[in-house]
C-alpha cells in the first residue's frame, strides 16, 4: 500500500494530465498569433476561447472532487451544474453524455448521512461512473433508502449499437485494491474507495456490454 505522499502525487499527476490538453491548445493558439495581431482571426479566437473554457470547467469540477475542501462550499444543485459543464469539456466526438440527477429530497438523505462530505463523495462516484466504461451515452445517479441502508447508484449506459465493456483496471481496483498497482490512470478509483470506506460505506461495480452499474451502500 502506498503512502499519503504518493496519493497526493498521483492525484496531482492526474490533474495535470486532464488540464494538459486545453492548456496546450491555448499555448498553441498564442504561439500561432505571435507578435502579429493581424493573425487573430475568428478561428484562432474560437480555439483560445473554447480551450480556456474547457480548462476552467475541468479545473472547477476536479477541485471539488480532489481538493481538500471537498466541495464543502457548494451544494448538490451547484455540483450538478459543475458536472454538466465537465461533461461538455470532456466530451468526445460521439457527443456529450446526458446526466440524470437525483431529486432534492433524495440528496437530503445523502447530505444527512455524510454530513459536510457528501458533495465530494458524490462527485467522485459520478466521475468513476463516467470513466468506468468508454463511449458513455448517459450517466444516471440515484439515491435511495431501503432495507439495506442508503444507496447511491451510478449507471453508465454506453452508446446505442456500440459494444463496450467495463474497464479491467477499474473492476480490479475496486474488487482487489491491494493487488493493483496504483497509477495516475486509476488513482481516482482508489480515492473513491477511500472516501466511501472512511464514511462507513462499501462500493461494488458490475458491467455488461450495454453499461456499468456502481453501487455504494451505507448500512
Amino acid at each position: 500500500m502506498f503512502n499519503e505522499v504518493q496519493l497526493a502525487q498521483l492525484l496531482c499527476t492526474r490533474l495535470c494530465h486532464d488540464l494538459a490538453g486545453p492548456v496546450g491548445a491555448i499555448s498553441a493558439g498564442l504561439e500561432l498569433i505571435g507578435a502579429d495581431s493581424d493573425l487573430i482571426d475568428g478561428e484562432t479566437l474560437s480555439l483560445l476561447s473554447g480551450s480556456a473554457e474547457a480548462a476552467g470547467h475541468k479545473l472547477k469540477f476536479l477541485r471539488v472532487a480532489f481538493g481538500w475542501s471537498g466541495g464543502r462550499a457548494i451544494n448538490f444543485a451547484q455540483l450538478e451544474s459543475i458536472l454538466e459543464d465537465y461533461l461538455i469539456a470532456t466530451s468526445a466526438i460521439s457527443g456529450v453524455p446526458t446526466l440524470d440527477w437525483p431529486q432534492q429530497d433524495s440528496l437530503a438523505l445523502l447530505s444527512h448521512k455524510l454530513s459536510d462530505n457528501g458533495v465530494q463523495v458524490l462527485s467522485n462516484i459520478a466521475l468513476l461512473g463516467l470513466e468506468c466504461m468508454p463511449s458513455c451515452q448517459s450517466l444516471s445517479i440515484t439515491v435511495e433508502s431501503n432495507s439495506n441502508g442508503l444507496e447511491v447508484i451510478a449507471h453508465n449506459r454506453t452508446l446505442e449499437g456500440r459494444t463496450s465493456k467495463l474497464r479491467e483496471d477499474t473492476a480490479a481496483a475496486i474488487a482487489s485494491p491491494d493487488e493493483v498497482e496504483m497509477n495516475a490512470q486509476n488513482i481516482q478509483i482508489h480515492l473513491t474507495r477511500r472516501l466511501v470506506s472512511l464514511s462507513g460505506g462499501k462500493i461494488t461495480i458490475n458491467g455488461d456490454t450495454e453499461g456499468a452499474i456502481i453501487t455504494v451502500n451505507w448500512p
